[in-house]
């Protein structure tokens, strides 16, 4: 891995080698009620990882490690799986 990436980034390229993947989807939340596109890193299993969102998932993408899935995505969701070489 790249010595340039943060912490959380070298963390969330382990979870997207061991087969998660970012998801840009729109979510409800629980105390105001408003509705908001944000970004979440999901296992394999698809458990969300708490800490890492938006400015991973920025960092990686510009350094070239993401790739849409856009015949998995709707209108409400789109997930990222880390580009093959």
């Amino acid at each position: 891995m790249d010595a340039k990436f943060s912490n959380r980034a070298r963390k969330a390229l382990e979870i997207l080698v061991d087969g998660g993947r970012f998801e840009y989807r729109l979510e409800r939340d629980g105390y105001t009620g408003f509705e908001k596109f944000r970004y979440r890193l999901k296992t394999e299993k698809g458990s969300i990882v708490k800490g890492i969102g938006h400015s991973t998932f920025y960092e990686l993408e510009r350094a070239g490690y993401l790739a849409a899935r856009y015949e998995a995505a709707t209108s409400i969701s789109t997930p990222y799986y880390l580009r093959k070489a």
